[in-house]
């Protein structure tokens, strides 16, 4: 029976959790507030941006985690319902599509999380800038590695900044 229930993955079970991680001070990432998918390219006809069809936002916490949550009925539209949203007891699991950790390297960011269904990594390549965040790549090669080849794409997601009142960040509870 145990081996037939799928696995539990801790912390360590991550190549990118590191205990003592700090968020550089000077980097542009931001943890006071939340990236929210504003619009998303791609290279079709030319070149076309759209708007998303679902609603969906990352939560970066100092400590080297994240988030991404959906809301697929597009109900959280005000700060306070972002802050309801990121508290433990308010978010259904079922909108929360992984919790994960990241790495820096200048303007460059690697998300790693897990993708349950294929039981492997995976890894989300992006830039982050002054209150924006773009991803452009979501792949399970490559390890996290800071390679030009995984930051090429001719698809990207970008998110803007949406700043909230959060008092007394934590780590988040997973």
């Amino acid at each position: 029976l145990v081996s037939c229930s799928g696995k539990v993955y801790q912390k360590t079970d991550y190549t990118f959790y590191e205990k003592t991680f700090k968020l550089d001070r000077s980097s542009a990432l931001r943890t006071d507030g939340v990236y929210v998918l504003d619009q998303i390219w791609t290279d079709e006809n030319g070149g076309t941006f759209r708007k998303p069809k679902e609603h969906r936002f990352y939560k970066f916490y100092v400590t080297g985690q994240c988030n991404l949550t959906i809301d697929p009925t597009s109900e959280i539209a005000t700060k306070e319902k972002y802050i309801n949203s990121l508290s433990k007891d308010l978010l259904a699991k079922k909108e929360r599509l992984f919790e994960g950790y990241y790495k820096l390297k200048d303007n460059k960011i690697v998300i790693q999380n897990r993708v349950v269904a294929r039981q492997q990594f995976e890894y989300k390549y992006g830039f982050i800038e002054k209150d924006s965040l773009m991803i452009v790549t979501s792949i399970s090669k490559g390890k996290g590695q800071f390679r030009d080849e995984y930051f090429i794409s001719a698809y990207k997601e970008y998110y803007v900044f949406i700043p909230l009142d959060i008092k007394n960040e934590n780590e988040p509870q997973w």
